[in-house]
């Protein structure tokens, strides 16, 4: 079987997005600054320990903003340590190993972030390729990320589907000729999807013939 899968991770293998939003929250909350979650959900698939991201955030309050970003990144190592996998990823990553498939996780989070998680829920050896921004010149909505992973496993864009869950995440698929599924979560549910192909409620119940080009549609796990 032909193509390839390319996973976002945060929000689309495991639920760290909310996690983020909880951080960022407890960190207002300490700084008495006002914490704009509308605000801070739309932006969600750029990183938000970005110096401008911070500012944006904490205003005046923001002080060193590598000061800040080890605060918050403390934060998040505390709320986001026992997280699980999503419903559905385990089953889905079986069967496409079964097939002979790659699969890779394309993340515009930190190696050290996504390596983490990956080791701590067992699923480092699950992933052909995990490409993230520390590789590229330009983290999402740039197509780098995506053009890398489909470079480092010799597969046309074409025949490669990616499955995000944001915006910004669609943005870099398609930038890259890449067809994207949209999974949203529960901090990225109001995002424009219109980008995405299909959009799931969940992975759970979706089988690798869902997902690839030309195979047949099921309607598992559809919203």
């Amino acid at each position: 079987m032909d193509g390839a899968v390319l996973f976002d991770f945060d929000g689309v293998v495991v639920d760290t997005e909310s996690a983020v939003v909880a951080a960022w929250r407890a960190d207002c909350a300490a700084l008495g600054v006002p914490f704009d979650r509308a605000a801070f959900v739309a932006a969600v698939g750029v990183p938000s320990l970005r110096p401008d991201r911070i500012r944006a955030v904490l205003g005046p309050a923001t002080g060193d903003p590598a000061v800040a970003a080890a605060r918050i990144r403390a934060r998040l190592r505390q709320l986001s340590g026992d997280l699980p996998v999503l419903p559905g990823v385990h089953a889905l990553l079986t069967e496409i190993a079964a097939a002979g498939v790659p699969a890779a996780v394309v993340s515009g989070a930190t190696r050290e972030w996504v390596h983490g998680h990956l080791d701590r829920v067992g699923l480092r050896d699950a992933f052909d390729l995990v490409v993230c921004r520390d590789d590229v010149r330009a983290g999402k909505p740039a197509p780098d990320l995506y053009l890398a992973a489909l470079a480092a496993l010799d597969v046309p864009a074409g025949s490669a589907v990616a499955i995000e869950d944001t915006a910004t995440g669609i943005a870099a698929a398609r930038a890259a000729g890449v067809r994207c599924v949209a999974v949203p979560g529960p901090v990225t549910v109001d995002h424009d999807f219109s980008g995405a192909e299909t959009v799931l409620t969940s992975l759970a119940g979706v089988r690798l013939t869902d997902l690839l080009p030309g195979r047949s549609q099921r309607s598992a796990g559809r919203g």
